[in-house]
Parts: C-alpha cells; structure tokens; sequence
C-alpha cells in the first residue's frame, strides 16, 4: 500500500498523467549513500522537470519516517512528493532492493529503465556515465536503456 506524507493511501496511477513519465527514486533518510546523491537527485530534478517527467521519491525502511525525508528535502530546498511504499510492494514489482536506485516508467507505464543513478557514488566528479539522465531522455522518446539493477551497488539494502 502506497501513502502519501500525510499517510492517506495513494494509488500509483494518480502521480502521473499519460503524457508524462514517472521517476521514482527509492530513497532512505538513514543510507549514508543516499546522502551523498541528494545534489544529484535534485541536478536530475532542475533537467527534466519542464519536459513531462514527473519525479517521485519512495520511502519506507522500517527505521525511517516521511518526516524524516521530507525535512532532508526543506534542507537541501528540493520540492519533490514523497510516497510511502509499505512492506516494499511496490520496489519489489520494480526489482529494485537497494537506496537510492531509480525506476523510470513510461507514458503507458511500462518499466523503461531500472537501477543506479550514475557510475561513481563515492564521488560525484569522477562520474562517467548518468544513468539516471540516459534513461529519461530515452524514455521521453519511448524508448528502454539498459537496466543497471545487476552490476556492484554500495547502497543501503531496503529493509
């Protein structure tokens, strides 16, 4: 069951419309990996949020809160909705098991893209390959990258 941060259910299908393209980021207050991507998450955010992309954290660790997310977002000045995803339904339809990792999903909410959201989480400078940016211009054409859920993650596993 999906709530939104004021804990009233929200159905999956309400957070976008049909010309748009949903990113939903899975996301953890607690997950020192996390932290250092918020700038990241946001960069992302400022490129695509005038092109029909519509971008979605997802919580729901047994030891974070909502609140403890969106005061991270008051911090960082970033305006993104918050969900709630409980007992990790909705990340386990996804595949995705570990913060932050992204799920792009498409007009006809088709899976285009699945995974990290660039190559070098210990440091942003050292990033060959925005994973993330990749899979949302593609998708903004209809068309799926390349799921990067297999290869070595250093995030905090989803619990």
């Amino acid at each position: 069951m999906l709530k939104n941060a004021d804990g009233k259910t929200v159905k999956l299908t309400s957070l976008k419309n049909n010309k748009e393209i949903l990113v939903l980021v899975f996301v953890a207050s607690s997950c020192p990996v996390t932290s250092l991507y918020w700038e990241r998450i946001k960069g992302a955010w400022y490129n695509y949020r005038q092109h029909k992309v519509k971008m979605v954290l997802v919580g729901g660790n047994s030891d974070d809160t909502a609140a403890q997310i969106r005061a991270i977002l008051e911090q960082k000045d970033l305006e993104l909705p918050v969900i709630w995803d409980e007992n990790h339904a909705l990340a386990k339809k996804l595949g995705v098991e570990f913060t932050p990792e992204v799920g792009v999903l498409g007009r006809n909410w088709e899976i285009l893209y699945r995974g990290r959201i660039d190559d070098s989480w210990r440091d942003e400078n050292r990033v060959k390959e925005r994973h993330l940016n990749t899979a949302i211009t593609a998708a903004l054409e209809g068309k799926k990258t390349s799921d990067r859920i297999d290869e070595p993650f250093m995030g905090s596993h989803l619990r």
